[in-house]
């Protein structure tokens, strides 16, 4: 069927039970053997392909949890019947009191991803991991979603061993990144996996593993204590010899190893608690030439640019503050120029040196810049945040914004309990989280008034009252022609406060909804009525 190979990397299953259960034909089509009934019948005897499965069996699995109709044996040849009809090559068979499904070595996709790990796992036992990565993500190729899915208890041992072996695929990802001298994927992957499987100690120590090799000290010795709160608050156990042993080596690190011959360098300290941006760091390994790097105020441009430049190996290290006034002579290595308002200011500052790596700092989008390369530094992903709190509410309330996250944090800390939780009820309420992000909201003032004309300011107030808008509603809130509301929409992206969220539909970005909304009640007093923002 479907002309599959012997060979297990290059097995291309017929049946498709990891996720909902899908059949292919003999020329590679999907089958349509339709859903409910007839699906579970299928599924049930490809859990124990080319055995018999007994009709008993068959009718608990198809009436699960309900009560099974007199015509129950009559009904199930019915659904067999018409599987044989749909199904090619007569793969049902049978006998008195039972059914069999034939399934021929590879077709069926939890066989292939089995076969497919391992064959990675001999890859990497004999150094071939760049071969490893590819057969690997084949089979994570193959999930769709929970495997056997609408099948109950009868499957509850299988999903057992092919969830085992989806974390077991992963972990072998992790190791052939971290061989091939690529922490940032193996830190990427083991992060989601840590994150779904927080008790996986072998998951955290490969972590602490691939942050320690990137020289994020600070991040392993995080996810050690992060292991280890996980362990004892829901095991009742400490962290096991591998994972300790490795949390002790990392922390005496410092007095082991030599002191580093001196960097000269005035940059600022880097932020203690700095958490993601790994893609975006990898993209830096290496760069050249000038870099902007661009977000919304507090959303972390400086700190990621202080952990690029620590990451860098350069012997030269320069941190300018365009808005200080400061003024630098051009050299070669490294150079941060802050607070960046547009092109003009750095063009002087740009060193002639083609090994040289600028970055480039603003809360605009800037253009006219000869750049090897722009980043845009966005909000930190749910598992990104979740490593500077476990507060449900300010997570919720900071929508991954790391300023907001660590200003809540900052507000709360040493009250008292009852204080804290008073505080923390007020994020509830649009009024009261503006209240307590009161000094994060302050931040985005200057892009207000960078709005400069009365109706974009207007504009920028009253979209704060619409999830989602397009450039009519634009033009009817500032009271202005279409043309000059796309004028005004497309200067608020520039400014990252508002994002396309699809073609024509705009919407103010978390945080900023909240300051947009604080200047309306200061401005108006009221929401606008129903007729503007309709």
């Amino acid at each position: 069927m479907n002309g599959h190979s012997a060979h297990p990397s290059a097995l291309s299953p017929a049946f498709r039970v990891l996720g909902p259960l899908e059949v292919d034909g003999p020329d590679g089509t999907q089958i349509d053997v339709g859903g409910g009934k007839p699906a579970t019948v299928l599924a049930l005897l490809l859990l124990h392909r080319n055995a018999w499965v007994s009709t008993d069996q068959l009718i608990d699995a198809v009436w699960s949890g309900r009560d099974v109709p007199a015509s129950a044996q009559n009904n199930l040849k019915t659904y067999v019947w018409q599987l044989r009809r749909t199904l090619p090559d007569d793969r049902i068979e049978s006998r008195p009191g039972a059914y069999r499904v034939r399934v021929l070595s590879g077709e069926l996709d939890a066989d292939a991803a089995s076969a497919l790990g391992d064959e990675a796992r001999a890859l990497l036992a004999r150094g071939s991991a760049a071969e490893a990565v590819t057969v690997v993500q084949r089979a994570l190729d193959l999930w769709r979603g929970r495997p056997y899915d609408g099948l109950t208890e009868d499957a509850a041992s299988a999903v057992d061993r092919l969830t085992e072996l989806h974390r077991t695929l992963r972990e072998d990802l992790a190791d052939a990144h971290l061989a091939l001298g690529r922490p940032s994927e193996a830190i990427a992957v083991l992060r989601v996996l840590t994150d779904e499987e927080p008790l996986r100690e072998l998951a955290w120590a490969r972590l602490m593993a691939a942050y320690r090799l990137v020289g994020r000290r600070h991040d392993a010795l995080a996810a050690y204590q992060r292991a280890r709160t996980a362990l004892v608050r829901d095991l009742g156990i400490e962290p096991g010899a591998e994972l300790t042993a490795l949390h002790l080596e990392i922390l005496s690190e410092d007095t082991r190893r030599p002191v580093p011959a001196p960097v000269s360098s005035n940059l600022p300290p880097r932020v203690a608690d700095f958490v993601g941006r790994e893609p975006e760091l990898e993209s830096l390994r290496g760069a050249t030439g000038v870099v902007t790097i661009d977000g919304m105020p507090g959303i972390g441009k400086t700190a990621f640019a202080l952990e690029a430049a620590a990451l860098s190996g350069h012997e030269t290290q320069q941190y300018v503050d365009l808005r200080a006034g400061s003024v630098v002579a051009p050299t070669g290595g490294l150079l941060i120029l802050d607070n960046v308002e547009h092109a003009e200011q750095v063009r002087s500052l740009l060193p002639n040196d083609p090994a040289a790596l600028v970055l480039v700092i603003s809360r605009r989008r800037l253009t006219g810049l000869n750049r090897s390369g722009a980043i845009t530094l966005d909000f930190l992903a749910p598992s990104e945040a979740a490593e500077l709190t476990d507060n449900a509410q300010i997570l919720s309330a900071a929508s991954g914004h790391p300023g907001a996250i660590r200003h809540l944090i900052e507000r709360i800390r040493n009250r008292q309990p009852w204080t804290a939780a008073r505080m923390i009820t007020q994020l509830e309420d649009q009024l009261g989280r503006c209240h307590a992000l009161g000094e994060v909201l302050t931040r985005f003032d200057g892009e207000y008034h960078a709005l400069a004309l009365q109706p974009a300011q207007q504009l920028y107030r009253r979209i704060s009252t619409v999830v989602r808008f397009d450039l009519t509603q634009a033009a009817r809130l500032a009271g202005v022609r279409p043309d000059e509301a796309e004028a005004m929409v497309d200067h608020l992206m520039d400014l990252n406060l508002v994002a396309e969220s699809a073609p024509g539909r705009f919407e103010l970005l978390p945080i900023v909804r909240d300051h947009a909304y604080r200047l309306l009640q200061a401005t108006e007093g009221r929401r606008p009525t129903a007729e503007l923002v309709a």
